[in-house]
């Protein structure tokens, strides 16, 4: 991992599968990690790291927006430390690490339900694909 919280190599190698895609490079950049935003031809703006991103217009969505993906990162964290857990056999560890990714599902799902009433809609994922990588 670089200085950034990403593996160097492996965002390199999802820019150049991005462009090589059809996506555009935008001269706008990821706020978590700084590298340049791909706009997909399906029109979806996308961060080689951290996949879907949200483009905020108020410093109050970019806060949310920064929250909601600091709950998505300690849930994929979470869900990682299961696995390692699981590998270890290690019955303890993986209860304590399940009630950290229930509690992360929990919170994005009040997130969700406080969200939607007020019409600003779902925030756009950060999440990775099923590859663990970013989308």
């Amino acid at each position: 991992m670089s200085g950034g919280g990403y593996d160097r190599e492996q965002a390199l190698k999802r820019m150049t599968q991005l462009m090589m895609q059809g996506a555009v490079m935008l001269g706008e950049t990821c706020p978590l990690d700084g590298l340049p935003l791909f706009r997909l031809k399906s029109g979806e703006v996308v961060c080689p790291v951290h996949g879907r991103v949200l483009i905020v217009s108020s410093d109050e969505e970019a806060r949310e927006a920064e929250i909601e993906g600091i709950i998505r990162e300690v849930r994929y964290r979470a869900a990682r430390n299961v696995l390692e857990s699981l590998e270890e056999g290690d019955p303890k560890r993986i209860r304590e690490w399940l009630e950290v990714l229930e509690s992360t599902e929990r919170i994005l799902s009040m997130r969700r339900s406080y969200a939607a009433p007020a019409g600003r809609g779902e925030p756009a994922e950060r999440g990775r694909d099923k590859s663990g990588k970013g989308s």
